[in-house]
C-alpha cells in the first residue's frame, strides 16, 4: 500500500495546488494527521483520495445542477419582470408625452385667448396713466405784434 506524505504529494496526486488541498481538508478530504495537532504532518492513501474526489464530483455536479435549475428559474423570472417593467415604462413615457403635448396646447390656447384682453387692459392702463400725467401747457406767444394768435387753449402733453 502506497502512502502520500505531506501536502505537496497530496496536491500533486489530485492535480491541485497545496493551498486548495488544505482547504479541501475542511470539506472532508480523507487525510490523516500524525498527531492530534492541526499543525502536524499529514498522510493520505491515494485510493481513498480518488474515491473521495469521484463522489465529491458527483455531489458537486448534483449540487451544481440543482443550483443551475434555481438560476435558470430565477433568470426566467427576472426576464419576465424585465419585460413587464419595460412595457410599463413605455406606457408611462407615452402618457407623459401625451400629457406634455396637451399641456403645450392648453398653454397656447390660454395665451391666444388672453392676448386680446391683455392688450385691451394694457391700452386702458396706458390711457389712464397718460391722462393722470397730462399737463396743461399754454401755446407759445408768437413774436409778431398780433395778439390774435396768442391763445390760452390748453395742450395735452405727457410727462414722459
Amino acid at each position: 500500500m502506497e502512502l502520500l506524505s505531506g501536502w505537496k504529494e497530496i496536491a500533486e496526486h489530485l492535480h491541485l495546488n497545496v493551498r486548495t488541498a488544505q482547504r479541501w481538508e475542511r470539506l472532508g478530504l480523507p487525510v490523516r494527521r500524525v498527531s492530534d495537532s492541526a499543525c502536524s504532518p499529514v498522510i493520505a492513501i491515494p485510493d481513498e483520495l480518488e474515491l473521495w474526489a469521484r463522489t465529491r464530483d458527483a455531489k458537486g455536479e448534483a449540487a451544481l445542477l440543482g443550483s443551475n435549475k434555481f438560476l435558470v428559474n430565477r433568470l426566467a423570472e427576472l426576464r419576465d419582470t424585465h419585460v413587464r417593467t419595460r412595457r410599463k415604462t413605455r406606457r408611462l413615457l407615452n402618457d407623459i408625452n401625451s400629457l406634455a403635448s396637451a399641456q403645450k396646447e392648453l398653454i397656447t390656447r390660454m395665451q391666444s385667448s388672453l392676448s386680446p384682453r391683455q392688450s385691451l387692459l394694457k391700452a386702458k392702463k396706458q390711457r389712464k396713466d397718460r391722462w393722470l400725467r397730462a399737463e396743461i401747457v399754454p401755446r407759445s406767444v408768437k413774436p409778431s405784434g398780433d395778439l390774435s394768435h396768442h391763445s390760452l387753449k390748453p395742450l395735452v402733453r405727457s410727462a414722459s
